[in-house]
């Protein structure tokens, strides 16, 4: 896992992938080549307003994995010998995170982050094209599931138990102190966690924090494993990148989250 400036993708040469991952905007402009991505489309169900009335919020996280994934990430061009650099906006919800966690889960040897994403390099005076995303050549990524880097609801029950973990909450001071969202069945956080708000993870210019100012944030000379949540694994996907990248330390992501650990009761929550 890696963070790349637009100045070193733009003077990038070789064999590479851009994967778009805002939640919109591609079609206004986007940088050439990339393929646009929702990270929305690759979940046991996915988040909707029909879903909201109908549907299991409990699935509206977790992370789908199966052939027909494998299929679609080789229709965005996607293989293993190839970096893929996925594009954010610091004004979403860390979807780029979410993406770059995705991939690093299905298999992906190689994943980078645009530092600032789309509106760093549009500001850098760099090419940008519009309107559909461009033919690319079909890829050959094989599913190999990292199951190091995601948590299930039973793996969060085990963690609790222990003291080799850390939980960190990436949500506002409001949700972290019981505010719930749409698909939330009980408003609190995970017993023990420690808050991360999702925008202290951007710096004034929607860059990303440095190493320093990460482990400020997280603690220093901790020995214990991080564990990322937050209401759908998103925002808490981005911290857990990060943490690897910047600091090389693995972290775990339950992506499933608050959809996922508010519906049942047994479940301890605090506020």
């Amino acid at each position: 896992m890696d963070i790349i400036t637009s100045h070193e993708l733009f003077r990038m040469t070789g064999t590479f992938s851009i994967i778009d991952a805002r939640a919109s905007g591609f079609s206004n402009g986007h940088i050439p080549q990339s393929q646009n991505m929702n990270w929305k489309d690759f979940t046991e169900e996915k988040p909707s307003f029909f879903n909201l009335l109908f549907g299991h919020p409990e699935r509206w996280g977790r992370v789908a994995s199966s052939c027909v994934v494998e299929a679609q990430l080789r229709q965005l061009g996607l293989s293993h010998d190839r970096l893929i650099v996925v594009v954010g906006s610091p004004d979403g919800w860390g979807e780029e995170g979410r993406v770059a966690w995705n991939l690093l889960y299905w298999g992906a040897q190689k994943v980078a982050l645009l530092d600032g994403g789309f509106s760093t390099w549009k500001k850098s005076g760099y090419p940008v094209e519009s309107g559909r995303a461009a033919k690319v050549i079909q890829g050959d990524f094989n599913l190999k599931l990292n199951h190091q880097c995601r948590a299930k609801m039973k793996d969060v029950e085990n963690f609790l138990k222990s003291t080799a973990h850390q939980f960190f909450d990436v949500r506002t001071l409001k949700e972290f102190n019981g505010q719930k969202v749409p698909g939330q069945k009980r408003g609190g956080r995970i017993s023990g966690a420690k808050l991360i708000e999702f925008k202290s993870l951007y710096q004034k210019d929607g860059t990303y924090i440095s190493g320093f100012e990460l482990t400020k944030l997280i603690g220093d000379g901790s020995t214990k494993i991080p564990v990322t949540y937050c209401t759908g694994g998103v925002r808490s996907a981005l911290l857990a990148v990060l943490i690897e990248a910047r600091l090389g330390i693995r972290a775990i992501n339950y992506e499933a989250s608050m959809w996922e650990w508010s519906q049942d009761p047994q479940n301890p929550m605090e506020k």
